[in-house]
């Protein structure tokens, strides 16, 4: 993951508490080392954006809050930041696949009826209700990184160009890590698409900063909702953290709810198991899919993010009618085995009998009629 750049003390901590963290001091090591990193760090909010974050009940102390206390990202198995550090430096051929990566490009048109979806690879999703597409969190760049040189690299091709999208009903953020929040793809979809991009509190800040028009962007606090043509897009809790440099949770963080006649789906984005699943599904629910995180994970890590089991466990407490497993396979972002995730949670969903599918990248799927799996990651 350095690439001959020389890691600070800094650093090597920012590696132990997890890979959002790493790629923030990548950005400002890199800014210190003479590479303009400023404007893929983004922007930073002022005036009427940040007076409105300040009135949010998730802020104080000049930042953002879960509403369980995270004081800290090291778990009480006695894992030490240390520890972190020598797994993420060591076994490297394990977190990578041992063939090529099945992708398919006929996810990006999707029918026009129904609930149907396409996994695109780490946590990017293409969500069509009815006709109406929703784009979460699409990164199409070669690194989630800061650097066009540094950081982790992609492991499989995109499925399709951007050009190749029909028109979206919007655009979703979960968070500003650079594996969720990519410039230079929100820069394509801004001039390729004309839908809104709706983002968690402050991180219209950073779109602004790489040119989408103030007029372009909805953003909004957990229970706040927006409604475009039929669907309405809520942002909910979650258990996670932000920043794009070294200062923690300057942005707000936030799972979806998508809801319309055509159906209604979850997207948890990152976060740790805590125990609002159960009232999100009780206020939201039940949902015909829930896309859970279930990838980039460590023991250290436990509070911001789900491993397998705890998807599947919160799958089931959204009372998600079929569970589908994002957040691995793209991106090498944690010391887990690359076929751990899929390994894992088909395991536990099997036992706990909930409903499932594995899709391939790039592969349209009908939510009502779902294929068997087919444990294409098994090489």
């Amino acid at each position: 993951m350095t690439h001959n750049w020389s890691m600070s003390t800094r650093t090597r901590f920012a590696i132990a508490t997890g890979a959002a963290s790493a790629l923030g001091a990548l950005a400002v090591a890199a800014t210190r080392t003479g590479r303009d990193m400023g404007e893929q760090i983004g922007g930073v909010p002022d005036g009427a954006r940040l007076a409105r974050m300040r009135r949010s009940p998730n802020w104080w102390d000049g930042r953002f809050h879960n509403l369980d206390p995270v004081a800290g990202m090291v778990s009480s198995d006695g894992t030490t930041s240390r520890e972190v550090a020598r797994r993420f430096l060591t076994d490297r051929d394990r977190r990578e696949p041992a063939g090529p990566v099945p992708v398919r490009a006929d996810g990006s048109t999707l029918p026009s009826e129904g609930l149907h979806f396409s996994w695109l690879g780490h946590a990017s999703v293409l969500l069509s209700l009815g006709g109406e597409r929703i784009l979460f969190d699409p990164v199409w760049s070669e690194r989630c990184s800061p650097s066009a040189h540094v950081g982790p690299r992609r492991m499989h091709p995109v499925p399709f160009a951007l050009e190749a999208l029909a028109p979206l009903a919007a655009v979703v953020i979960s968070h500003d890590h650079y594996d969720h929040l990519d410039m230079a793809t929100i820069q394509a979809l801004d001039r390729q698409q004309r839908c809104p991009f709706v983002v968690p509190l402050g991180i219209g800040a950073h779109l602004e900063r790489w040119g989408v028009d103030q007029g372009r962007i909805i953003e909004l606090d957990w229970s706040e909702s927006t409604t475009l043509g039929t669907i309405t897009l809520t942002a909910v809790a979650s258990q996670h953290f932000s920043g794009r440099g070294i200062r923690r949770n300057p942005t707000l963080w936030a799972s979806w709810v998508a809801r319309s006649p055509a159906g209604s789906a979850y997207f948890s984005g990152d976060t740790g198991y805590f125990d609002g699943f159960a009232s999100l599904g009780a206020e939201h629910g039940p949902f015909d899919a829930a896309f859970m995180a279930v990838g980039m994970y460590d023991p250290a890590w436990r509070p911001v993010h789900l491993d397998p089991e705890e998807g599947v466990q919160a799958a089931l407490e959204l009372g998600a009618r079929l569970a589908v497993p994002i957040h691995w396979c793209t991106f090498s972002l944690a010391p887990h085995a690359w076929s751990d995730p899929p390994e894992r949670f088909v395991a536990a969903a099997e036992q706990s009998g909930v409903a499932y599918v594995m899709p391939e990248v790039g592969e349209a799927v009908d939510v009502s009629a779902p294929p068997p799996p087919s444990h294409w990651w098994r090489f």
